[in-house]
């Protein structure tokens, strides 16, 4: 199957996961691999500068919501696993590539379907049966302190603590199967199929006023490779 044409552009953001190997743990403890998952942020911000909006880190993937001001999404996801890998690789013991094919990306183009995949960033742990709570799994921008969000050029749409009673909010394996598809698109796309109450949950998220929704609202021509 041919790799599709990457969409590069500055008005929406992306959302963005990376596996290892063969779908393999990482053979360190998690708390060293996200010390050395945000020293890898950061280190691929200074050279190409991108806004991180959410991320999580999971056994053998990590989830990104990020905007590219410079278009560049390539060029830092690139930076980001060279890193990632290098320092993984000296941490572990293990020189062979850490992650398999390439990373894979979503538009979010739409501030109702923006919202709905943070909370499936979010709700990752919890699907995984690691929390009953997303914001007690330690590994994950929620427990970013201000000295991190700021080195990690982190910029939130909203803020977790005040919307954490509908974050938490659950739909159903039905639902999340709504969502994983729907980012599979170039462009975040639910399937047209989808039943009245999937569609209300989509379509209908919890308004919140300090959404600023020229991040997610402007429109504009993307430049194609």
């Amino acid at each position: 199957m041919p790799r599709r044409k990457l969409v590069r552009q500055n008005h929406f953001p992306y959302h963005i996961t990376t596996r290892t190997n063969n779908k393999d743990w990482f053979n360190i403890p998690l708390h060293q691999v996200w010390d050395i998952f945000k020293e890898a942020l950061i280190s691929a911000q200074q050279k190409n500068s991108v806004q991180i909006h959410c991320m999580v880190l999971m056994s053998n993937h990590y989830h990104l919501l990020i905007s590219t001001p410079n278009s560049d999404i390539d060029m830092f996801m690139k930076h980001l696993n060279l890193k990632f890998s290098q320092l993984l690789g000296k941490a572990s013991g293990r020189i062979n590539h850490k992650f398999s094919n390439r990373y894979k990306w979503c538009i979010v183009d739409q501030q109702n379907y923006l919202l709905n995949v943070y909370r499936y960033i979010y709700q990752n742990p919890v699907r995984a049966g690691l929390t009953n709570d997303c914001s007690r799994y330690p590994y994950s921008s929620i427990h970013l302190t201000s000295f991190e969000a700021k080195l990690i050029n982190y910029e939130p749409h909203l803020i977790y603590g005040k919307e954490k009673s509908w974050m938490e909010r659950q739909f159903g394996c039905d639902f999340d199967l709504v969502i994983r598809n729907g980012l599979k698109n170039k462009v975040f796309k639910p399937n047209v199929d989808i039943n009245t109450h999937t569609k209300k949950i989509l379509n209908n998220p919890k308004k919140l006023s300090y959404l600023n929704p020229d991040k997610v609202s402007r429109t504009s021509k993307t430049s194609r490779n």
